[in-house]
């Protein structure tokens, strides 16, 4: 497996120690590898414009989010 490092912010980071507890993972590489594979999933089912529409299910409106840069 190959090493790969980085810097990131302290909001990064603070979002990684986030998603950690979303994904019930333990280390910061798993939150990148589960990142990683929900965001090809969601590029493999986006739009034309490149958005994908989130909903909950719930009482909550839809949100539509855009992957493009």
């Amino acid at each position: 497996m190959a090493v790969t490092s980085f810097e990131v912010d302290d909001r990064t980071l603070a979002l990684i120690a986030q998603l950690r507890e979303t994904f019930g993972v333990r280390t910061n590489a798993a939150v990148i590898r589960k990142a990683l594979a929900l965001a090809n999933v969601a590029s493999q089912h986006a739009d034309s414009d490149h958005t994908i529409t989130i909903t909950s299910g719930k009482d909550k409106p839809p949100v539509k989010v855009s992957l493009a840069g």
